[in-house]
């Protein structure tokens, strides 16, 4: 438990440091508002087909290795210490994060994420309120299924409304299946108090959906993230590379590569690593490369590109200490050593 309260104590902490910061950045969009190059189209040139081939090769060598017998040592747990981590540590941490952002969000009258905003001072307040007392739930450690149940039936039906599909479409999946993980870990690994007043009975193979779920809906995110401001749509990538000059290409030699070839490229590579999470491919080498990006962005862009990424950072935290899960396409050993299956709620997150 004292672990625990460090992570709230530094969480309450880092919200005091951020508090004054009006912005937050990790998608295009977060950084141009309205601008975009329209019009704009990606080409089926050569060298975009050149990244299509890289991008299933890499595919196919993640699975060949995460298949091949002398990477067993890969699907073990990655915690061997003799003192056992605190009980579901990798969800409260999850969960703790969330927490922060959102409070964030509330202090600095944004909702869900940095480029949403409801309409109305009514609204805004009904937003802002509604993200501080999840947020303030998830610090409590005590109401996880309570805090999940609220994003589903309060925070997203509140932005389907009032908010334009447009800018939903990139939050969506990520929040519906935070909330549904947030509901299954409240009602299993970490059990609730009020919720299993309501819920006497929990069916044990729930214990093992929240891993399935958050590594297939990160991957679902990433894709449609690609798609949304990448692929299908350049013009707010590139009008972002205007901004800021991260196409490093050109810098290694490669003087013809433009930025509409890099977007292209990043595309491809969320779309690759995203399909890699959702069949349980590689998942801790892609859950530490994602970690690892997010790193390099923060180093880039500044420390606001911490706020909305805070989640996926401990989601791809989960996933690498974790694994899989259950119902992948990876490693043969997944199932038997990513989530439990015979154990008493109490006991899941000591045992993992």
């Amino acid at each position: 438990m004292r672990t625990i309260r460090t992570v709230v104590s530094t969480g309450i902490a880092v919200i005091g440091l951020l508090a004054f910061q009006r912005y937050a950045s990790a998608h295009e969009r977060w950084f141009v508002g309205s601008e975009t190059h329209s019009g704009q189209h990606l080409p089926l040139d050569s060298t975009n087909l050149v990244l299509l081939f890289g991008a299933v090769l890499f595919g196919a060598m993640a699975y060949t290795i995460d298949r091949a017998d002398w990477t067993r040592r890969m699907r073990v747990p990655v915690w061997s210490g003799h003192r056992p981590l605190p009980r579901a540590i990798e969800w409260r941490l999850v969960a703790s994060l969330t927490g922060i952002m959102l409070i964030i969000n509330a202090i600095t009258g944004v909702f869900l994420a940095s480029d949403m905003v409801l309409p109305g001072e009514g609204l805004s307040v009904v937003g802002s309120a509604a993200q501080l007392v999840i947020g303030l739930l998830l610090l409590s450690q005590r109401y996880f299924a309570l805090a999940g149940l609220l994003v589903l039936v309060a925070a997203l039906p509140l932005a389907a409304i009032f908010l334009p599909m447009n800018l939903l479409v990139d939050y969506v999946v990520e929040f519906a299946f935070v909330a549904v993980v947030l509901i299954l870990v409240g009602l299993t690994v970490c059990p609730d108090r009020l919720a299993r007043k309501l819920v006497k009975t929990v069916p044990q193979r729930l214990a093992d959906l929240a891993l399935p779920i958050t590594r297939i809906g990160t991957g679902l995110t990433l894709v449609i993230l690609a798609l949304h401001n990448k692929l299908l749509s350049p013009g707010v990538a590139l009008a972002f590379l205007d901004k800021y000059d991260l196409n490093f290409m050109p810098r290694l030699g490669f003087a013809g590569f433009t930025d509409l070839q890099f977007v292209f490229a990043a595309g491809v590579a969320e779309v690759t690593l995203g399909l890699l999470l959702m069949s349980g491919v590689a998942t801790r080498l892609i859950s530490a490369t994602l970690f690892a990006f997010f790193m390099a962005t923060l180093a880039l862009l500044g420390l606001p590109e911490l706020i909305g990424h805070l989640p996926l950072m401990g989601i791809t935290m989960l996933l690498v200490y974790r694994g899989p899960g259950r119902y992948s396409l990876g490693s043969r050993g997944a199932r038997r050593t990513s989530g439990p299956a015979k154990l008493m709620p109490d006991e899941l997150g000591a045992s993992i």
